[in-house]
């Protein structure tokens, strides 16, 4: 089994489950037993100064909003570039923390570049590779960009970028033009 952590699953554009339709997701966890990810295009209106007291006891003063990562309930996770607060390194120089401690750390500075995420995604031992196999899920390696730069946006470019790499390699098209209509 070649593990997919560190790799994003792009909702493939037949995917109509409302839990992940349009949906892009960061996988931080796969192994034998499962795996496990965040959404990483799914605001919500809610933000860390609304939910700070409820969840810390403490006010913490910053209008970044939460993101809803799934539809499994889970902690707080933050997902940032501070090597010393992280509790895993999911890709080289992206970390990942869950640890209340640390987390509130990481809200108190306001570390920037992050991603504050509420619950997760999971799969049992074999269930991802299903969805995958079945054409659910399209993947691509991810990257610290694509996974700060992620907004409500971010489904359709990534779809259209993995599919047009899937036909460059199926036609054996080395390099494909940023624009093909200028050829």
């Amino acid at each position: 089994m070649t593990s997919l952590k560190g790799h994003l699953l792009v909702a493939s554009p037949d995917l109509l489950d409302p839990n992940f339709a349009r949906s892009v997701l960061l996988i931080f966890e796969h192994n034998k037993q499962g795996a496990a990810g965040v959404i990483l295009n799914r605001p919500t209106v809610a933000t860390i100064s609304d939910i700070s007291e409820q969840v810390f006891s403490e006010k913490f003063d910053w209008e970044k909003p939460l993101n809803l990562g799934g539809p499994v309930l889970g902690p707080l996770l933050v997902l940032h570039e501070t090597e010393s607060l992280s509790d895993q390194e999911v890709i080289t120089g992206l970390f990942s923390t869950i640890d209340a401690t640390k987390v509130q750390v990481l809200l108190r500075q306001r570390v920037e570049p992050s991603l504050i995420v509420a619950n997760y995604a999971g799969w049992g031992p074999g269930q991802l590779e299903a969805e995958i196999k079945e054409g659910s899920w399209l993947l691509t390696p991810a990257t610290a960009k694509m996974v700060f730069g992620s907004d409500d946006d971010t489904w359709d470019p990534l779809v259209r970028e993995i599919e047009a790499n899937r036909i460059s390699k199926l036609l054996g098209i080395r390099e494909v033009p940023a624009d093909p209509s200028l050829n």
